[in-house]
């Protein structure tokens, strides 16, 4: 009886250990899209002090930990963990809010955003220092500040495409201009964008932000042939992360806007993917 018991329970082990492992399922990666933060006139595209500050509060108590692109990157390229419930707390622009208002909130729960930089607005804005803190945007000295401080991860929203101009709006192609004259623009407004980010901070972005969100299967080819490693769409949803590093292109995000509730929009996003 004794035997049979011990050849039983072996028998299990054997199968057990060449029963094969259960792999990871692959983490879904939120990346909610701030812009201003702001008492004055809230709106889509400007949250208050106080709802930031509620965001950040809810996302510790749920579990979420914010993460940068660069550690998404490593995950994707490299293999290197990410934390559960990794999500990430993106801010266009570089509104001066960005140094004034966040950073300090960032700093008390311990969370780090990704700070996408309009460069032309920075060296406007560092020439000719805006007194109104509701429109200007950070200086290249509180950029600096920003990125040492180790809460923010400057990338690239590029030069000055975010103002449009010949008929074009961000990063579409102009009436009538060549593909060769479109990608020729693009990459020569996007490399100034990252000289400067280089030349201020000490800095290459590895993520290009899309103006207005306006995109193409052209502007992706041009800005993966610059060796920028992944993208900011303002397509809604959320991202399933794989070992492809296309995977890391053409990232949707989750506006948050004033009034709304956190919990709900991550909720819904969610759902929207799964139903895609």
């Amino acid at each position: 009886m004794l035997r049979r018991l011990i050849c039983f329970t072996f028998s299990i082990f054997l199968l057990l250990r060449a029963a094969p492992a259960a792999e990871a399922p692959e983490p879904v990666l939120p990346i909610l899209m701030y812009h201003d933060v702001r008492w004055e006139n809230p709106g889509k595209d400007a949250v208050t002090p106080a709802e930031l500050e509620s965001d950040l509060r809810w996302l510790a108590s749920e579990g979420y930990t914010p993460v940068t692109m660069a550690r998404v990157a490593d995950f994707v390229l490299e293999g290197k963990p990410l934390p559960p419930r990794p999500i990430v707390l993106s801010f266009d622009d570089g509104f001066q809010s960005a140094y004034l208002t966040v950073l300090p909130l960032l700093r008390a729960y311990g969370m780090p955003m990704v700070l996408s930089v309009i460069a032309g607005s920075a060296d406007e804005f560092s020439a000719y220092p805006g007194e109104d803190p509701r429109r200007a945007h950070a200086t290249w000295t509180q950029l600096r500040a920003l990125a040492d401080s180790g809460f923010a991860e400057l990338q690239n929203h590029s030069y000055a495409l975010h103002h449009g101009g010949g008929g074009a709006w961000g990063c579409d192609r102009r009436p009538g201009e060549s593909p060769a004259a479109y990608e020729a623009r693009l990459g020569e407004d996007a490399l100034k964008a990252q000289e400067r980010l280089l030349a201020e901070t000490g800095r290459t972005a590895l993520v290009f932000t899309y103006p207005y969100g306006r995109w193409s299967g052209e502007s992706e080819a041009v800005l993966r042939e610059l060796g920028f490693r992944a993208t900011f769409t303002c397509d809604y949803g959320v991202n399933r992360l794989t070992g492809d590093p296309d995977c890391l292109f053409g990232l949707r995000r989750i506006c948050r806007s004033h009034g709304a509730d956190l919990a709900a929009l991550l909720a819904g996003a969610a759902a929207f993917q799964k139903e895609r």
